[in-house]
């Protein structure tokens, strides 16, 4: 009986952790849709101007540390509100 009780606690656990999940991922898509590129890829070449010096690479060689602030910077979550330069990098 305890241990069908815990189980149940634990399966309402998960089921609460998965709703909030999948409410997180919902809201992540609608901020890219407002604020970012919604087609962004890994793929994509991405071009940085670093105090005058133009760097083009991967948008994953800038997002492959999960958690940074270059992940969060270059997802495209954000691509509509980067500072940009005179030609648009």
């Amino acid at each position: 009986r305890a241990y069908d009780a815990q189980l149940k606690k634990l399966d309402d656990k998960q089921n609460s952790l998965t709703e909030r999940l999948d409410a997180l991922n919902k809201k992540k898509i609608e901020v890219a849709n407002v604020n970012g590129n919604v087609d962004a890829t890994d793929e994509d070449f991405v071009e940085v101007n670093a105090g005058g010096t133009v760097i083009t690479c991967k948008r994953s060689t800038l997002t492959q540390l999960k958690g940074t602030r270059l992940e969060a910077l270059f997802s495209g979550l954000w691509d509509k509100k980067l500072q940009r330069d005179g030609s648009g990098r």
